[in-house]
């Protein structure tokens, strides 16, 4: 080999060996940047984690936003998938279901892209936490932890199996499935006890065991499993986990009827709870405070959206003056980009409209979902309210009966009295929901005599009268029809309310109640009207007494109420295309009034009409050794109702839930059973189409949920009749000695 071709060969191989060196630096520059860029996701990732657990979901919300933006800039899916997962459980805890399911289907997409089993498993996990809280899709969320269970088997993913065992097990659980439950318990026992997991995951695991434990009777069982579970979460300090076997274990020990360690867990439970439910109010307060935050973000959007559609209007009429002008300029050519761009233009709007629709559509949607929020809280308040107040009302009727001490008398009066406004507050609250919502404003129509309505309306405010020194009359026209049909049930919410205040704020003076009629082709337009001689209302006043919350002045406190009865009478007129109309004059008086039309039945009395508007009233002394079973959880109330019936000679049994009450029935032969509806193990509704599968006795659901909702459900479930709580203690005689009667007739047959 030459010289020359020697020194071009030591070139040639100089100049690879430079090129592949270069080659290898930029490959490892590469790899510590990809390397550099992961661990400042993963450390996003983990931020928005901690701002999650520690309840700051607005704060978690916008890194996860930070991260999907630099996780897709950098078309990094894995990281992807798991931001989009974690903006899911964002959504989820701010109760938007449907952008929580969008950031699930986010998260599953980049899962696939990635072609990472274990991310396609948590993805199927998210899905099932979702769709197994409404029974429409739970088959749908089963068989998504089905999925995600037979990849992380296959991968051994000892953590994903360890949470996504528990959450199977803890739908199957809630929902009464025992024997699927038992095969998936046993599958994360074996996780969690045998896979040396995390202590937290073995206590929860092991409190979900307790549980099941103690629906099956196992005592001894679930006494072992619990002193364990108690022992690893005080070891990682977990509190939740601990109040959870806390109140599972002091269970277990009341019913070994073990008194007094019962006690002392109790007091470890509410020591741990109090502990909680401050951490869960302050998350609770977090949270509505991002959900504000977020709907402000939202107003913000879209007050931008609408300032670049203007800029986009502004912009097209300029376009079309430059065309006009060049049409003018180029008549030919003008008239054909004219054509060009009317075809133009009418596609733009109707894409804009499709877009327009589609914006509506998601609105009303959005709408929607607020309203049943809405609904669903206030059906929950009205339950949670009632409740006790049916136990605080109950016991203070029961204690004025017995009371023989003059000086404690008072208090109980003032006891009663505050329960009972604390109730109509709640009543009235609750009814501006049902106005607002629509769903108090049904026409339920009915044939009634408005005359014997407004007298029974009249007297039932007898002892204001007598309170007040007052004088009530009544003057209904000579005219008015003896039977009309109408929904009888606004007209008494409407009449109530005005005879109400005008009995409240008039004192040693007159209430006159009126009644005018006038008649045209078979249909009565009544002018009601309610006029008393008080202390008047200021013209400057007469528009605010109808405003939530707002009242007139009044001398007399002790009936003040609660500002909503006007507003309420106010919208039900409104509802039925009516007005309410108010002259005043201050120191003389107010005139109240409005006009209502109705369908003419019968316009003269007759001997049969009068026979049939006769109500069986039913003796008291009937119920004497009646057999009653009072089905109920709360065992304040289980009190209340059991004195009040045992007042009458009633002999009563005690059940704490239905699955209880199931087996009481099919033992004992009972004249009738009170149901609650609300109730742990099996609910009112579930017993209640258990027992009709073997009995016949009635049942009277006896209730402190808002009845509107209920009332479908409870009827079609098998039940007799329905009692809100808290009741009036005579209509409750009433209808129980009604039902015990036609199932005695039913019986003799």
């Amino acid at each position: 080999m030459s010289l020359k071709r020697f020194v071009i060969f030591l070139g040639c191989i100089c100049i690879l060996t430079i090129g592949h060196a270069q080659e290898i630096e930029q490959s490892v520059k590469e790899r510590k940047k990809k390397e550099a860029e992961n661990i400042m996701l993963n450390q996003m990732l983990s931020k928005s984690w901690e701002l999650y657990t520690a309840g700051e979901f607005q704060k978690s919300m916008e890194s996860n936003l930070q991260t999907i933006k630099m996780a897709e800039k950098l078309n990094n899916y894995q990281y992807a998938q798991r931001s989009y997962s974690n903006l899911g459980y964002d959504y989820l805890v701010l109760e938007d279901t449907i952008q929580a399911l969008e950031s699930f289907k986010k998260s599953h997409y980049y899962a696939r892209k990635s072609k990472l089993p274990l991310s396609i498993a948590q993805a199927y996990t998210d899905f099932a936490d979702v769709y197994v809280q409404d029974s429409a899709t739970y088959e749908k969320g089963i068989q998504y932890f089905k999925n995600a269970l037979v990849i992380m088997q296959q991968k051994k993913d000892t953590i994903g199996l360890t949470g996504t065992y528990y959450d199977y097990a803890n739908a199957l659980f809630k929902r009464g499935e025992n024997e699927k439950f038992e095969q998936v318990l046993d599958s994360l026992v074996l996780y969690t006890t045998f896979m040396d997991s995390h202590a937290l995951y073995q206590a929860r695991s092991l409190n979900l065991q307790a549980a099941n434990y103690l629906r099956n009777g196992d005592l001894e069982s679930a006494t072992e499993v619990l002193l364990t579970s108690i022992m690893l979460a005080e070891s990682e300090s977990s509190n939740d986990q601990l109040e959870n076997a806390y109140k599972l274990y002091a269970d277990v020990l009341k019913r070994k009827e073990q008194y007094r360690p019962a006690l002392a867990t109790m007091v470890k439970y509410d020591s741990i709870y109090r502990l909680n439910q401050k951490a869960r109010n302050l998350s609770e307060t977090r949270r509505v405070a991002a959900k504000f935050q977020i709907n402000q973000v939202e107003e913000e959007r879209d007050q931008a959206q609408l300032k670049i559609e203007l800029q986009e209007n502004k912009f097209q009429q300029r376009a079309l003056v430059n065309y006009m002008l060049t049409g003018v300029i180029v008549l030919g050519s003008g008239f054909i980009i004219f054509l060009i761009y009317l075809a133009r233009r009418r596609k733009s709007f109707i894409k804009s409209l499709e877009i327009k629709n589609e914006q509506v559509s998601k609105a009303k949607m959005e709408a929607e979902r607020l309203a049943r929020v809405k609904s669903n809280f206030f059906s929950t308040v009205s339950h949670e309210l009632r409740t006790p107040l049916y136990g605080v009302i109950g016991l203070s009727s029961i204690l004025l009966e017995k009371n023989r001490d003059e000086e404690s008398l008072q208090d109980l009066k003032s006891l009663k009295f505050s329960a009972d406004y604390l109730l109509a507050l709640v009543n009235d609250v609750l009814q501006l929901n049902k106005i607002d919502s629509s769903k108090g404003l049904e026409n339920n129509e009915e044939v009634f005599n408005v005359a014997k309505l407004i007298e029974n309306i009249t007297s039932s405010f007898e002892y204001i009268r007598i309170q007040n020194n007052n004088i009530v009359e009544i003057a209904c026209d000579r005219k008015l029809p003896h039977l009309i049909k109408g929904n009888s049930t606004q007209l008494s919410q409407i009449m109530m309310n005005l005879i109400g205040n005008a009995c409240k704020f008039t004192e040693n003076g007159k209430i006159r109640v009126g009644a005018r009629s006038a008649i045209k082709d078979n249909v009565v337009t009544i002018e009601f009207s309610i006029a008393d001689t008080g202390q008047g209302i200021a013209p400057n006043k007469i528009q605010q007494i109808f405003e939530e919350f707002a009242q007139g002045e009044s001398k007399n406190l002790t009936y003040q109420g609660t500002g909503l009865g006007l507003s309420i009478v106010k919208k039900l007129l409104h509802a039925a295309g009516s007005e309410i109309h108010v002259d005043s004059i201050i120191g003389k008086g107010s005139r109240f009034s409005f006009k209502m039309s109705y369908d003419i039945i019968q316009e003269k009395a007759t001997e049969d009409s009068e026979a049939l508007e006769e109500i069986k009233i039913f003796h008291i002394r009937d119920l004497s050794g009646c057999h009653v079973l009072v089905v109920e959880d709360n065992k304040i109330n289980q009190m209340v109702t059991k004195k009040i019936l045992e007042k009458d000679n009633v002999i009563c049994d005690l059940a704490e839930n239905g699955a209880v009450a199931v087996q009481k029935v099919k033992e004992s032969n009972y004249d009738l059973v009170l149901m609650d509806v609300n109730m742990p193990v099996m609910d009112g509704l579930e017993a209640t189409q258990a027992i009709r599968k073997f009995s016949n006795v009635p049942i009277v659901a006896l209730t402190a949920v808002e009845l509107e909702e209920m009332r479908e459900r409870i009827y079609n479930s098998g039940m007799d009749d329905i009692v809100v709580k808290p009741y009036d203690v005579k209509s409750f005689q009433q209808i129980i000695l009604k039902h015990i009667q036609l199932h005695r007739a039913d019986d003799t047959i």
